[in-house]
């Protein structure tokens, strides 16, 4: 549901057996792996999808990239340092992040994060000879200098449903502003220009092309309404993600107890149990069972034997957590 890849830096079934990896593959301790989805795997999967929309233009694509940027790369960073993650672990028991350190831990994924972070507005904006595309909702400002064209985006997506763009020009210029609909929007949302509704909008998975002469203080308001929805492992239903438009939701099961220091070559100590929550509910109607919080892209359980917070996977640092809930 994160985009993310490998188990142990391998796979070690079939394609699509992905609720048996995480059941089944055994670390040399003979513990259930923990290390799923690599953090190098997502960062090049990126590479990759960039590299493939320079050829085709596809919202598909972009679709996936916000995927991944939202949820396996944003909230893999460790704010208060600026440490990276090795893996991010969907494991079914229950997962906690684990960052390097200043001196005695820097992988592979430390270096990939590092590069990755210094260049996170890649693909916020792609143009041609014909005009621009819009493909991320992050702010941020545009500046084509050779069209003297600037492009200023306000947005606290996902946080708040929408996005605005402004222009300045140097002077007034025909181009065409294409805007990415999402392909996890329910419906056509809804678009003014310059605080008047748009007759014209696009199905989600394509592009609203805007083709007019744009002039200083043009203005775009886009809608773009999250829903909950469902994603499941191909190979086990009752294991299932959520999701809020493309944000991952994940339980938070709170704080661990302390970490205990293990002597250099030492293997891993046994990981603490504790309570992985099973639910009862509706898989085909998630707003039976889940209920918006008091703050943005918050939300919590209700109905169950023990309710829970669920947050967005990006912002828990600290706290356990569980992507995969088991739901019958």
């Amino acid at each position: 549901v994160t985009t993310g890849s490998s188990n142990m830096e391998e796979w070690h079934s079939l394609p699509r057996q992905l609720a048996w990896e995480l059941r089944n593959s055994k670390e040399s301790n003979g513990q259930v792996s923990s290390r799923t989805a690599e953090c190098c795997c997502a960062y090049n999967m990126l590479k990759l999808t960039r590299h493939l929309y320079g050829w085709t233009a596809s919202p598909h694509y972009m679709d996936y990239y916000e995927r991944s940027l939202l949820n396996h790369r944003l909230g893999t960073i460790e704010p208060k340092t600026g440490h990276t993650e090795y893996f991010l672990s969907l494991a079914l028991a229950g997962a906690r992040k684990s960052f390097n350190s200043d001196f005695n831990d820097f992988w592979c994924c430390t270096g990939s994060g590092v590069e990755e972070y210094s260049k996170l507005n890649d693909s916020i904006y792609w143009r041609d000879a014909d005009g621009i595309f819009v493909n991320l909702f992050i702010a941020s400002d545009l500046n084509w200098e050779e069209k003297g064209f600037k492009l200023r985006q306000d947005t606290k997506f996902p946080e708040a449903p929408g996005t605005a763009l402004t222009v300045t020009s140097a002077r007034p210029q025909q181009m065409a502003v294409r805007l990415r609909i999402p392909g996890w929007l329910k419906s056509a949302p809804a678009v003014k220009l310059n605080g008047k509704p748009l007759d014209a909008s696009a199905a989600p998975g394509s592009y609203l092309s805007i083709n007019r002469m744009w002039k200083t203080g043009d203005k775009i308001e886009m809608e773009l309404p999250m829903h909950l929805s469902i994603d499941t492992l191909p190979d086990d239903t009752s294991l299932q993600a959520v999701l809020y438009g493309p944000v991952v939701l994940a339980a938070d099961l709170g704080a661990p107890p302390p970490r205990q220091p293990r002597a250099e070559g030492a293997p891993p100590a046994p990981r603490p149990a504790f309570e992985v929550p099973k639910l009862k509910a509706a898989a085909s109607d998630p707003t039976s069972w889940i209920k918006p919080g008091d703050q943005p892209l918050t939300f919590h359980t209700t109905g169950q034997a023990k309710d829970f917070p669920l947050l967005p996977l990006n912002s828990i640092f600290e706290h356990r957590y569980l992507v995969y809930l088991e739901v019958s």
